[in-house]
């Protein structure tokens, strides 16, 4: 288990909440591809029924920014193209979506999708066009022309590596050894002239086309068709890994297609992203049945915080919230107390079996400096040297506390400047600790 806390100075550095009362966590560092942030939108696709045969159907498909891997589709190759000696045939290895049974052709299921994709692309619009065409190889197949042409996309955006692995995929999957030998020479080619002029881009998330996918994938499973729905929603989960709906509905139907692990590695994503939403309980209940895979976190905070929200969902109810079982993974929580003006981040990577708190560990420093008044400065408990300006509009305002417990910097200064006092103080938590000359 591994934790860090990130202190927000001023309290709009952690983004507090809107008007309408939800938090814009600070963005992470960048990668060079990503998926909008930390706060990429809540976006819910409409609950479309249940049929009672599948732990869902209450409207929870909404969620946030998560990235849990590749859980299928057209990138399912890696490595470095040398298989060494001569061509020994197709490489028989990916996901059951590759090779599932379909009531309907795997081109029909994917047709809507060629004529937007191929538009960004004469647009150079080059992230649009390689989402579209990763949600179309997984209809169509790693060996399929679509492939191929995904692997031109992530060349043309400056992405050698990326399209070395497509075409890894497309050689490990080609049917002949002169198509094989072809595509190995070309992961080889890539990784050893890596583009220079490679940029990073944002990957979009196309939930309007993500919806529509995952109502046919619903009506598919509905039909008891669970190849198709296997392919829509992995073809929905490409288009907008953020709806953490599709990462439920594909346990459910990796289940069905009796791929349990395939099931139990979907759930997991599932509570990682949503711990608390509609269906975790459910997702939680199942996860529980196997013995390891989940954690227990314990949620405090030293003072009560108006909100609290971990991993960009409001925790209900009041804390502590004591040995919740949560999916392994990595964790980020929001305490936000506009009384004191404080907000801070706790993060939290555990694993699964494992038990850990996350605590939000923080007093109050109360500013009484009089005859004269002046300003409050205190170290930044994580970030050794800086100093944050409590401001003067309220003479009460929150201090993170470090896990240490050892004493911060704290500078006393007139609003003239010709008096300053630097002082070493041990905050406590849940303490008040009143400053005065």
């Amino acid at each position: 288990m591994t934790s860090w806390m990130v202190v927000c100075a001023p309290l709009a550095a952690c983004g507090a909440p809107t008007a309408q009362g939800t938090p814009k966590p600070v963005d992470a560092a960048v990668a060079p591809i990503t998926t909008g942030g930390d706060d990429a939108g809540v976006t819910d696709v409409a609950d479309h029924g249940g049929d009672g045969d599948h732990g869902g159907g209450d409207g929870d498909h909404g969620g946030t920014d998560g990235d849990h891997g590749d859980h299928g589709g057209g990138d399912h190759g890696g490595g470095d193209g040398d298989h060494g000696g001569g061509d020994d045939g197709p490489v028989t290895k990916g996901d059951l979506v590759d090779t599932v049974e379909t009531a309907t052709s795997r081109a029909d299921m994917s047709a809507s999708l060629i004529k937007p994709a191929d538009k960004a692309a004469d647009k150079r619009d080059f992230a649009t066009a390689i989402v579209y065409y990763e949600a179309i190889v997984v209809a169509r197949g790693p060996a399929s022309p679509e492939a191929k042409r995904l692997a031109e996309l992530w060349t043309l955006a400056g992405k050698s590596e990326n399209a070395a692995a497509v075409w890894q995929a497309y050689a490990d999957a080609a049917p002949d050894a002169k198509t094989r030998a072809a595509a190995r020479a070309e992961v080889l080619r890539l990784q050893k002239t890596p583009d220079p002029f490679g940029s990073r881009f944002t990957r979009p998330s196309l939930d309007k086309d993500a919806g529509r996918i995952f109502k046919l994938g619903r009506e598919a499973f509905k039909k008891k068709q669970y190849g198709d729905a296997l392919v829509y929603f992995q073809m929905g989960y490409k288009l907008s890994p953020e709806l953490p709906g599709f990462l439920r509905e594909l346990g459910a139907t990796y289940e069905k297609l009796g791929a349990k692990d395939r099931k139990l590695d979907f759930y997991r994503a599932y509570l990682l992203q949503r711990p608390f939403g509609k269906n975790s309980d459910e997702v939680r209940k199942e996860l529980s049945k196997e013995k390891g895979l989940l954690a227990k976190v314990t949620i405090s905070s030293s003072l009560p915080c108006s909100e609290v929200w971990v991993n960009a969902q409001p925790v209900p109810g009041k804390l502590p919230k004591k040995d919740l079982l949560l999916a392994p993974g990595h964790y980020k929580a929001l305490c936000f107390e506009p009384k004191y003006e404080f907000a801070m981040f706790d993060e939290l990577d555990v694993a699964a079996g494992e038990k850990a708190e996350l605590a939000l560990r923080w007093a109050i420093a109360v500013n009484a400096l009089e005859n004269p008044m002046g300003r409050i400065q205190v170290e930044n408990a994580y970030s050794p040297g800086v100093m944050m300006d409590l401001g003067i509009s309220s003479t009460e305002v929150g201090v993170v506390v470090p896990t240490d417990g050892r004493a911060l910097k704290v500078i006393l200064k007139d609003d003239t400047g010709a008096r300053t006092e630097e002082r070493y103080i041990k905050f406590q938590p849940g303490q008040k600790t009143v400053l005065k000359w």
